[in-house]
């Protein structure tokens, strides 16, 4: 299933086979996966894995994490999108780092939590994030999402964030500003 969302200055869309190439030196690079899992770059397998994993989980359940490909550059930059949590979906994305420090993050994810949703009904979406990531914190702050707990995962600490499909809660946040002034457009669903 193509996801139909664009914003000013990225594209969502399908996994392809292209996308292994630029994906996999993107999570090879050790300073973009610091706070991924156990902080280890991934192996040319494991890119694999990752790609074919979100491929099924597009078909099957209609959503996944996406690659985002930036406008201008006409590549492949990192992905934003969702995978199915316990208690509800969880909204997560990686970028390159030379695209790092831009807006991109939060102008992924804003798109995508409006079309999770918007499109897909979600009625609740989680974050993790290893507490030392202070730039993807911000991000999640910046989305509405609101700390919940902390917990250790691969002897890590991690806060778990989380907001609900509610429009008084959505109001008061800075992502429902933004998605009013969002140049993001679903194509194809008017």
């Amino acid at each position: 299933m193509t996801i139909p969302l664009e914003t000013e200055r990225l594209i969502f869309r399908d996994w392809t086979a292209a996308d292994l190439e630029p994906f996999h030196a993107l999570c090879s690079d050790p300073g973009v996966m610091q706070f991924v899992g156990d902080g280890e770059p991934w192996s040319w397998e494991r890119t694999e894995q990752f790609v074919a994993r979100a491929r099924e989980m597009s078909q099957t359940l209609g959503f996944c994490q996406w690659p985002v490909i930036h406008k201008a550059e006409s590549g492949l930059i990192g992905f934003c999108g969702f995978v199915p949590a316990s208690d509800g979906v969880e909204i997560g994305w990686r970028l390159a780092k030379e695209f790092w420090g831009r807006g991109l993050a939060t102008e992924a994810a804003r798109a995508v939590l409006k079309h999770g949703f918007e499109s897909l009904g979600f009625q609740r979406v989680i974050a993790t994030v290893q507490s030392p990531n202070l730039a993807s914190i911000r991000v999640i702050e910046k989305l509405g999402l609101k700390p919940e707990s902390r917990f250790h995962r691969n002897g890590r600490e991690v806060i778990l964030f989380s907001i609900n499909n509610d429009n008084d809660r959505l109001a008061k946040s800075d992502v429902a500003d933004t998605l009013a002034h969002s140049n993001s457009n679903l194509i194809g669903n008017s």
